[in-house]
Order: C-alpha cells, then sequence, then structure tokens
C-alpha cells in the first residue's frame, strides 16, 4: 500500500511538473493560457492563434514557420507541430536539463 501511495505521489509530481512546463511553454508562445492541457494535442491544434510579438496576420503556412522559428529561439529544439505536446514538453525538459537530441532523417 505505501508503495502504491509513493507511486501515485510520483505520478501527480510528475503530471505536475508536466503541466508546469506545458503552461510556461504556451504562454512564451502564444496569448493564450489553456486551461486544460492534453498531452495528445499538437501545436498544429493551436493554429490560429496569435503567436506572441508577431504584429498582423499570417498564412497558415507562415504561422507554422514562425511557430517552429520561435520554438528553435527560445528552448533550442527542433519540432514538428503535429507531434503530440507532451513531445515537445519532453524535448525542452532534456534540453533545459544539458541533454541534446538530433533526430535522424
Amino acid at each position: 500500500m505505501n508503495h502504491q501511495l509513493a507511486t501515485n505521489g510520483h505520478t501527480a509530481r510528475q503530471q505536475s511538473a508536466w503541466t508546469g512546463t506545458a503552461r510556461r511553454v504556451l504562454q512564451q508562445l502564444f496569448e493564450v493560457d489553456p486551461a486544460a492541457i492534453d498531452e495528445s494535442k499538437t501545436l498544429a491544434d493551436f493554429e490560429g492563434c496569435d503567436l506572441r510579438d508577431i504584429a498582423g496576420p499570417l498564412t497558415p503556412m507562415g504561422w507554422r514557420i514562425r511557430l517552429k522559428d520561435r520554438i528553435f529561439a527560445c528552448f533550442g529544439v527542433n519540432f514538428d507541430i503535429d507531434e503530440p505536446l507532451s513531445t515537445l514538453v519532453a524535448r525542452i525538459e532534456l534540453a533545459e536539463h544539458g541533454v541534446r537530441y538530433a533526430r535522424a532523417h
């Protein structure tokens, strides 16, 4: 029972840390603060949201390009906007701890 309690506590801390990182990332990218963040969402789900410090409307392709550039500039990671948000958060957390990820093509 104590092991189950410890495991649930660890999972809750991980989820809280994940949500905190996800909120921070989304606040840096967009002018939104989603009430509930779903790990399976992608950045493409936020398409059309205003990007911070970008004046004027962008085409869908322009929005995607600016978003990828912003992610790399802010967090130093490459990312496909159709990948789950949980993948982006994991890459950012690794990068913040000095781990670099290079995706093979």
